[in-house]
Parts: C-alpha cells; structure tokens; sequence
C-alpha cells in the first residue's frame, strides 16, 4: 500500500468533521514544525502500519485527560511520537510510549519532550503496573481483534476495583469486551473514530 493512499483517504475518513481535523492539523503542525507527518508501512500480518493520530482528536483527548485530573498515560504503539509530544507539551503531564518498530522508536527518542519514558518492545512482555498509569491510549496498534482483547484484560487485571481507562482511536475492527463502558465517542466516519471507555 502506497503513502499517497492515505492522502486521498484522509479526506473521505473524516468526512463527518474534516474542517475540525483540518483546522487542527494546520494549527498544531505549525505550532509543533511538523507539516509532513511521518508514515511508515508495515505490511505485517499483526500491527497495523505507523500512522499519526490526528490533531483534532489529541485536542479532544487532552481535554478528556483535563477534566478528570488524569496524571499519567501510557501510549500503546508509539510509533513516531506524535501522541506523546502532545500530551506532554499540552497536558504537562507524565506521558509513556511503547512501540514495537525499532526505526520509529529511535526517531521518537531524537524529538522526545520533557516528561516522556519511551521503550521498544512487544506490549505483552511489559508488566503494565511499570508505567504506574490508569489512562492507556490505543491508536489502532492491532490488526488482529484477539490482539486487543487480549491486552484490554491485562489491563483489567491491573489495580482492581480502581477506575481505569482507556482512549481507542480508529479501533473499528470487532466488539470491544463488555467490561468495557463507552462514556465518550467521536466518529468521523466507519473506520475513523474517537472512543474513550471506563474499565470496570
């Protein structure tokens, strides 16, 4: 699949807010120099290929992470920075990536900010309660819906009883796990969307 796929697509996957992503894309991309996000394909069986949350949806998870006073996030599928640097510039807050692509992962250490603990690595050989975080954020990391699922239990399992959650953006494949409750979603078309679930 070609780079200059995702140009053309990008215009029809927000469709429902186009104007909103594009008037954040130009506001943060020239407030971070970043004008040509970077994009990498993987052609992998397993994970999805290194492409960047858009702006418009980080502003809505930074005001997400505002309003409940969240301290810290963990970043699932890094990739080339881009989710981390915002959170930690805007939020200044705690922020943690863990990509599984050694070249993005080593471009992400060059442009990291100030409050961000990056590692390369397969997610499941993490012990998640390491990132002493309660707010993960998924940026569609998974082909597969197993995949997910299986780390969305690991993450259940850690800090019974304590309120979780988790921010999936483009997860459009498959059912999430009923224990999973949905208390905000923001969907630019079938395949593009914001949702942020409580884990109980």
């Amino acid at each position: 699949m070609k780079k200059t796929y995702y140009f053309f697509n990008f215009i029809s996957s927000y469709r429902n807010i186009f104007l909103k992503v594009l008037f954040f894309e130009i506001l943060y991309s020239i407030r971070f120099g970043t004008l040509i996000p970077k994009i990498k394909i993987h052609n992998n069986a397993k994970r999805t290929d290194t492409v960047p949350c858009v702006y418009y949806f980080l502003h809505e998870i930074s005001k997400f992470l505002k309003e409940k006073g969240i301290k810290s996030i963990v970043d699932i599928g890094s990739g080339y920075g881009r989710v981390v640097n915002f959170i930690s510039s805007i939020n200044n807050i705690k922020t943690c990536g863990v990509e599984y692509d050694k070249e993005a992962f080593n471009y992400s250490l060059k442009i990291r900010k100030k409050n961000i603990n990056l590692y390369c690595g397969d997610i499941f050989d993490f012990d998640l309660k390491k990132f002493n975080s309660k707010c993960f954020i998924l940026v569609e990391p998974f082909k597969k819906i197993k995949d997910r699922t299986k780390l969305l239990n690991k993450i259940k399992r850690i800090y019974p009883k304590q309120k979780k959650y988790i921010i999936a953006v483009n997860n459009y494949r498959g059912n999430f796990p009923k224990f999973l409750k949905l208390i905000h979603s923001t969907i630019a078309s079938k395949s593009r969307t914001l949702k942020i679930f409580e884990v109980s």
